[in-house]
């Protein structure tokens, strides 16, 4: 599954690139949207190639039918590891999303965050794959669900953040 979601701030271009090329900015937003047992497992404040690499425990937005039930470990709770990549010179950035007892599901966004009209865009472009005999497409549907449905939180949780960045 395949789709693109963008995140449009009413503020510069330059908040917004401090902002997300900040190593506190991933975990203080996993608490903004109420995330669970929020550790940074590695970073690195390179000023060229930025990365964060967090593991947090959250809810699915969407109620879990029951073949994804089945197979998570934690029941409705889902352990995520997710390394966010900046290039802070192009403004080019890759997320990439490993859930803990699905490993043949692949969560990967390219992102680019450039000016806009209004101050400042983040388009991410999403691919979710999953390679469940049977069942891969109708998760990798849900799961692509989910992240759409959580999008305008995790963008105001953006927003309220960037605050201290202006």
């Amino acid at each position: 599954m395949k789709f693109v979601e963008e995140h449009i701030f009413d503020a510069p271009l330059e908040a917004v690139e401090r902002m997300y090329f900040n190593t506190t900015f991933c975990p203080r937003k996993y608490e903004e949207l109420g995330l669970e047992d929020i550790k940074i497992v590695d970073s690195s404040d390179d000023p060229v190639q930025y990365f964060v690499d967090c593991s947090f425990v959250m809810e699915p937005s969407l109620p879990l039918p029951g073949f994804v039930k089945k197979l998570l470990p934690g029941g409705q709770k889902i352990s995520v590891r997710q390394v966010d990549r900046w290039n802070t010179k192009t403004g080019k950035g890759e997320l990439d999303i490993q859930l803990h007892g699905l490993e043949k599901v692949h969560i990967h966004s390219v992102m680019t965050l450039k000016a806009h009209e209004r101050g400042a865009i983040n388009i991410m472009q999403w691919t979710v794959e999953c390679k469940i005999p049977l069942i891969g497409n109708k998760l990798a549907d849900f799961l692509g669900k989910d992240i759409r449905s959580k999008s305008a939180d995790d963008h105001a949780a953006s927003v309220k953040i960037l605050q201290d960045y202006l």
